[in-house]
């Protein structure tokens, strides 16, 4: 049964560059081309195209040749990715009425054979009376496979976008909290007294300090009360320049 998809899936159009050696014989190869297959009348190749899928009914290999040999072998042989010989077979050359050309023709089958379970750059080469005069790659790709990685790539992206919106959230919570504290460092700031503040209190408790050195020595009996009193106040400073300190640190 032949497959409903597409006769052959084609990616890139061109001309295949096929690697030719130099010839002993008249004959030239002028060029060759991948296709489905060949119009019957003029010769021309019909779906171009050296890349197909696994489920491609087939490709073949067109080779147009100058002043050919009626009498050679012409062979085709074609390799499969582990450059192992998968098939091979000999064709008759078709000349082109009235002119001094004709064509060789092969083809491979692939959705209905093992080929479509190897998949990769093949390659086929042509023997002309046993003697390899060309070769050209050729590749075959599984579609399913790349459509499922076309959906791991996609599931990826979303998996990436969602940690990126996951990160800017939190980089605009962690920006409000900067902000917070940059506020709240402010107003500590301002409630903190200035150098000058502690220099006051400090000159306040050597001022104190050297008064109490001075009751020390010139009191007697009531030296031990007023003692009790300016300990109570150089304590009091003390506490005072102790946070001021604290604050300003």
């Amino acid at each position: 049964m032949k497959s409903t998809r597409p006769v052959l899936a084609v990616i890139l159009l061109f001309t295949v560059a096929l690697a030719t050696v130099p010839q002993a014989g008249a004959y030239t190869i002028v060029e060759g081309k991948f296709c489905y297959k060949y119009d019957p009348t003029t010769l021309q190749p019909i779906g171009a195209g050296n890349t197909v899928f696994t489920y491609t009914e087939k490709i073949g290999l067109w080779v147009k040749i100058n002043e050919p040999s009626a009498g050679a072998e012409y062979r085709f042989v074609w390799y499969d990715p582990t450059n192992t010989q998968y098939a091979q077979h000999v064709v008759d050359l078709v000349p082109k009425s009235g002119e001094d050309w004709g064509i060789v023709f092969d083809s491979l089958n692939i959705a209905e054979t093992t080929a479509k379970d190897k998949t990769g750059v093949w390659n086929v080469k042509l023997l002309i009376d046993r003697k390899e005069e060309a070769s050209a790659p050729f590749q075959i790709i599984n579609y399913d496979s790349i459509q499922q990685s076309l959906a791991n790539a996609r599931a990826q992206i979303d998996i990436i976008q969602s940690e990126n919106d996951l990160l800017q959230s939190q980089n605009q919570q962690l920006t409000l909290q900067l902000q917070q504290l940059q506020a709240s460092y402010a107003a500590l700031q301002a409630q903190v007294g200035t150098s000058t503040d502690y220099q006051q209190l400090q000159t306040q408790y050597n001022t104190l300090n050297a008064e109490y050195q001075t009751l020390g020595r010139d009191l007697s009996t009531t030296r031990m009360m007023m003692y009790a009193a300016v300990v109570v106040a150089i304590a009091s400073v003390g506490v005072a320049v102790y946070f001021g300190a604290i604050k300003k640190s």
